[in-house]
């Protein structure tokens, strides 16, 4: 298995400071909003105010043309932020091999198999 830094769409994000806000699953589509931690190499990546620990950017990481998807809830109450926005954690692992994916947190585990790479959008 190969950590998720290796694909390019995550190559220069932080996911486990990130935060994850919702995990959603339509039709063959796998997505998480999040609160990603962009590191000085992102080209979106600019120095945080003083009052965040790190540079914050609102998105979706997507897996698309889901084959399979296999989730277990880990049944942790979610948080609420300081803004008052729901918190379920931080992706704490995350790795893949030929189109399958693993990711842990404190809001479960989830395996997807797709052939095709995730994708990362910014509001």
């Amino acid at each position: 298995m190969q950590r998720y830094s290796e694909l390019s769409d995550l190559e220069s994000i932080n996911l486990e400071d990130s935060f994850v806000l919702a995990i959603a699953m339509t039709g063959r589509i796998v997505a998480l909003d999040m609160d990603f931690v962009l590191t000085p190499q992102h080209p979106l990546y600019c120095e945080p105010p003083s009052s965040d620990s790190a540079c914050f950017r609102r998105g979706r990481l997507e897996f698309h043309g889901i084959r399979e998807f296999h989730f277990i809830d880990s049944g942790v109450q979610p948080a609420i932020d300081a803004n008052g926005e729901i918190d379920l954690g931080h992706v704490d692992d995350m790795q893949w091999d030929q189109g399958r994916y693993r990711l842990e947190g404190d809001w479960g585990e989830m395996e997807i198999v797709t052939s095709e790479m995730p994708v990362v959008g910014f509001l």
